[in-house]
């Protein structure tokens, strides 16, 4: 099974529809099973889509989604080469004063999906609330779940950052019966002892580190949005097993060596032999 997690800052993104184009090229290019999205967007003033393409909506919400949704207009542009993916989105807070700004899951297998809200804010106008979507789809008869997330950073203040909401989804988590994919954007550098990262690895497994010959290591450059005066590239976006695989290649994607840069982000594949 080959999976791809990615923070694509979609509208946000100059030159958006090359860049989308890239990405549609690659996921049919590589035979993606799937997708893990973060910072997916659409306008607030939008009009609704009265039928999305594919669409499935999380078991526990009504999501309207709108005509300029990035995943939908992803979709779309797969659908006009022969592609078919079903895909999930769940709305997390209002991005930039003029989005609803969610987190997306794109899957060759039809699924089932379920939004989770993982931080103790529940107001969708503060950028601190959070949402983690999680889908079910059933490979090579195996149950599996695959999540998309985008995580704050650790706030050793309040406690309400990262480690709130670490919190909150290990709760919905440790209720699962079945291999788990934990992707997305955790906004904790592997590099930082006793934060993030090493609260995380106590429960699941890096993929990274499960690779024979992992390609690629940083998945952001310097100074990005949310990391201002960063002097050097960090590992922040991820893909976490719950238990010991068997993966066959990890490679960071889309950093303007190994694919060009369609986001802010850089994205990780990884390879799994699912048997």
């Amino acid at each position: 099974m080959k999976w791809l997690t990615l923070n694509i800052h979609s509208w946000m993104e100059e030159d958006t529809e090359e860049k989308m184009d890239i990405l549609v090229h690659y996921i049919i290019s590589s035979g993606l099973d799937g997708v893990s999205l973060q910072e997916v967007n659409q306008r607030i003033d939008a009009l609704p889509e009265e039928n999305p393409l594919h669409f499935v909506p999380p078991i526990n919400e009504k999501t309207i989604i709108k005509q300029d949704n990035y995943a939908l207009c992803l979709v779309k542009r797969l659908a006009e080469l022969g592609e078919e993916y079903h895909w999930s989105w769940t709305y997390s807070h209002v991005g930039y004063g003029i989005y609803e700004e969610g987190v997306a899951i794109l899957s060759k297998k039809p699924l089932q999906s379920q939004a989770v809200l993982v931080s103790s804010v529940d107001k969708k106008t503060d950028v601190t609330r959070r949402m983690m979507l999680c889908s079910k789809l059933t490979v090579q008869d195996k149950e599996l779940f695959v999540t998309s997330s985008h995580y704050s950073w650790w706030n050793e203040e309040t406690k309400q950052g990262f480690q709130d909401e670490w919190t909150l989804s290990k709760l919905f988590l440790d209720k699962l019966s079945g291999f788990i994919l934990l992707c997305g954007d955790f906004n904790g550098p592997d590099t930082i002892k006793n934060e993030t990262y090493d609260l995380v690895t106590k429960s699941f497994v890096d993929t990274f580190e499960l690779a024979e010959h992992p390609s690629g290591r940083y998945t952001i450059p310097k100074e990005i949005d949310g990391w201002k005066h960063t002097k050097e590239q960090l590992r922040i976006d991820y893909i976490f097993a719950s238990e010991p695989c068997q993966v066959r290649s990890h490679d960071v994607i889309f950093d303007g060596e190994n694919y060009p840069c369609i986001s802010d982000h850089y994205g990780v594949v990884v390879s799994i032999d699912m048997e």
